[in-house]
Formats: C-alpha cells, structure tokens, sequence
C-alpha cells in the first residue's frame, strides 16, 4: 500500500518543525542558578568592606561539526573586557570598596590561587550541587568549603577583607555543529549544540572561607556585548553579600 503523499509532506514537516524546536531549545535555554551563601553582610574593619575582583576566569570557545571545543581568542577577550566593565559600575550597589585587577598587574600569587579556586570551584559543582556527596560533608546540607587560611597573603597584599572570583564557559555552535543538531533531532537523537555555564565565589581573605556561591547555567547572557555582559554579570553576582546597612544588590 503506498503512503499518501500529503500525509508523507506532513510528517516530514513536523520532524523539520520538532528538530529546530530542539536545537533553539539547546542553543538558547532559560536562566537556572543555585546559590548558597554564609553570611548576611560583609564586614570590615575600614569604614567599607573592600573586595578584590580576580581576573575573570571567562573564555569562549567554538563548537565544531565534530564536537571539538576551539579556544576562540577575540570573542574571549571581548568578554572579558566587557565583564570587568559592567563590574565596576555593579561595585557601587553593594556598598563596598571593589579593586578589579588587571591581568597584566598579577603574579604567581595571584595565578596559584584562581587556579585553587577554579578546583576547588569546580569541587563544589560536582559534590554539592551534584549528585555525589563527599564523605565528612554529609548530604550537601552543610556548605563549609575554604580555599585553606594562607590565602590572607592575597588580602595582606591588596589591603581586602574578600576576593570575588569568577569562572565561566560558553561553548558557541558553528553553523555546521547546528545543521548536524538538526539533522540528528530529526532522526531522534540528541547532539549538544552550544552550552554555556559558570559560577562566582566570594572568600573572606581572613580565614579562607568561601561565604558566598552562585552556580549559573545556560542563558545567563551573551557576554561578547556589553548588554549582554550586565546581564549575565548581574546574574552570577544575584544576592552577593552587601555591606551593613547599604541596603541589597540590584
């Protein structure tokens, strides 16, 4: 029995409709954070907190047809620049003093503990927001991760009371990872097509103590424009800390 053709052209466009309802869905998704926090306010002994933002650990790559994730170098380098920039007029909400450091200006001090922090970042994503709870931290309830007590040389040698860091990747699909995307929704198989996910932690530079956490997922923004760049910056630092009595973040 031969299929009619008007049924057939249906089908073919509802699998063509389903398949790029997926890849938007993969490629564009909706904002989901988690956030776990120790402290109410930041406290200091000057008249304002003062916080050192690290360099953002922040960089973009290129999804190929493959599946194979390329540094890209100029869109990384765009968000960051665009990052720090809506960080500092963010800085002036939370009622504190915040030194954002330049890149170029840091040393081994400085590079050793972003990269305990991205490990130690990373750590917390797996074992207390996943599904595998290390053993003395109970069922994840408990929040009690430091960066160790040595990390008061950092505030010792900026004059800070904490350290803001920020650790975010967003893998961007080229056009010919979306048209295999779409080929594979259509025949019911799923191919990642782009993803984009992070997290910001502030340590009190006195005892080591990560207070503060927000994990971010996808579609936090696009940080390659400056809109972009408050957007998302606005979502990784949702409900940090403030100083006593200037009020909340917006």
């Amino acid at each position: 029995m031969q299929a009619n053709p008007i049924y057939v052209y249906r089908w073919a466009r509802w699998s063509q409709v389903t398949a790029c309802a997926m890849v938007l869905a993969l490629t564009t998704g909706c904002v989901s954070t988690q956030t776990s926090q120790q402290v109410e306010n930041l406290e200091s002994i000057a008249e304002n907190p003062r916080i050192i933002m690290m360099p953002p650990d922040i960089r973009y790559y290129l999804l190929t047809a493959g599946g194979i994730s390329e540094p890209h170098a100029e869109w990384t380098l765009a968000a960051q620049t665009n990052f720090s920039n809506a960080a500092r007029e963010f800085s002036t909400t939370i009622g504190t003093d915040m030194r954002i450091l330049d890149p170029d200006d840091t040393s081994d001090l400085e590079v050793e503990y972003e990269q305990l922090h991205s490990a130690v970042g990373l750590t917390i994503l797996d074992h207390h927001f996943g599904a595998t709870k290390l053993p003395g931290k109970g069922s994840g309830q408990v929040f009690d991760w430091s960066l160790g007590p040595g990390v008061k040389e950092l505030g010792d040698k900026h004059d800070a009371d904490y350290a803001l860091f920020v650790y975010y990747r967003d893998y961007q699909a080229s056009g010919g990872r979306v048209a295999f995307a779409i080929l594979a929704a259509a025949a019911g198989s799923y191919v990642p097509a782009g993803s984009e996910h992070g997290f910001a932690s502030l340590v009190d530079l006195r005892t080591g103590n990560v207070v503060w956490f927000n994990r971010v997922a996808d579609g936090s923004g696009e940080m390659r424009q400056e809109d972009g760049a408050i957007a998302a910056m606005k979502t990784l630092f949702s409900d940090i800390p403030t100083a006593q009595d200037n009020g909340t973040a917006e």
